[in-house]
């Protein structure tokens, strides 16, 4: 990664940081206000129970929300840096949710995507976007943390996308990702973890000279994640999270793998509005092409950032 991405990518995590201060504010201002409740690492939430579905970076909890509830969120991606050049993609993503059960909700979404990619290896030059494609969502809690040892969850989450999302290129491409999600409450109302498994297979149709042809391939992804209520209301924490790209949809060759680490940081702004922002660094990787590196970033990119914002109703 060249010493302009580098600067590139430090201006833009500032920038999600200075601009989520404001949404910050207003739940450090009722920490400090409330004189009543008690301070730190022991405080107590005024709700019967956190919920822990976004509370963690890209790592996800089990919760699904109370029966009936609605849910509008609105996700920021960025990745940053590959083998050489400048690279930059995002996605935008809006999306509704709705608790059909307590243990039960569904979810339509849609995207945007936005890519400035130049002089990368294997890659055209790109530059704009546009409407990325929709997806929508089942996810189901098996077990409730409250009355058992963890909770369990699994999702599953079918998509079309209308750009590749690693080179930027248009095309056709349907997916459909699979999320087995735990969590645990490893001390009341403050210390929370989470483990994710996700399994990712991808079929996109290729046209050259006149000819369509559809290529399949599938990603694996291990995440661990830790997160602390340090304010009443603002959870900080980390993750770990593993990696792996394959030729064809069910584990075929694989084509590298990667390590990321990085920070997340969680605030309930008020009842019914959240804020989320978490970035990663991939610290470790291996791609199949050799180009004596200790990272992948062929298959995969050096930064990844996540700002989100949520309403419920």
């Amino acid at each position: 990664m060249n010493r302009n991405s580098r600067g590139h990518c430090g201006r833009l995590a500032l920038a999600a940081l200075v601009a989520a201060l404001p949404l910050l504010s207003p739940a450090l201002a009722r920490a400090d206000d409330d004189d009543d409740a008690p301070k730190g690492p022991g405080a107590v939430a005024e709700e019967e129970s956190i919920e822990t579905e976004n509370i963690f970076g890209f790592t996800l909890g089990t919760d699904t929300g109370e029966k009936g509830e609605k849910e509008v969120s609105f996700t920021l991606d960025g990745r940053f840096g590959r083998l050489g050049g400048s690279y930059a993609a995002y996605t935008g993503e809006a999306e509704f949710e709705y608790a059909v059960t307590d243990d039960f909700k569904v979810a339509v979404g849609a995207a945007l995507n936005a890519f400035d990619i130049s002089r990368v290896p294997g890659f055209d030059d790109v530059s704009g976007g546009g409407f990325g494609g929709a997806f929508f969502e089942l996810k189901y809690r098996f077990l409730d943390r409250k009355t058992s040892p963890f909770g369990l969850s699994l999702s599953v989450e079918p998509e079309w996308a209308r750009y590749d999302e690693a080179s930027g290129e248009r095309g056709t491409a349907y997916g459909i990702e699979f999320r087995l999600a735990a969590d645990w409450e490893l001390s009341k109302d403050f210390l929370f973890a989470a483990v994710n498994l996700v399994y990712a297979p991808e079929w996109e149709r290729e046209t050259e000279d006149f000819i369509t042809s559809w290529s399949a391939g599938s990603g694996l992804e291990l995440s661990g994640a830790v997160t602390a209520q340090v304010f009443k209301d603002i959870f900080i924490g980390g993750e770990v999270r593993y990696l792996a790209a394959y030729e064809g949809a069910s584990f075929g060759d694989r084509q590298g793998w990667a390590v990321y680490l990085g920070p997340s940081i969680y605030a309930q702004v008020t009842e019914n509005f959240f804020v989320k922002a978490t970035w990663s660094f991939q610290v470790a990787g291996q791609a199949d092409l050799p180009w004596n590196s200790n990272l992948d970033l062929v298959n995969f990119d050096r930064n990844q950032g996540r700002l989100q914002v949520g309403f419920s109703f």
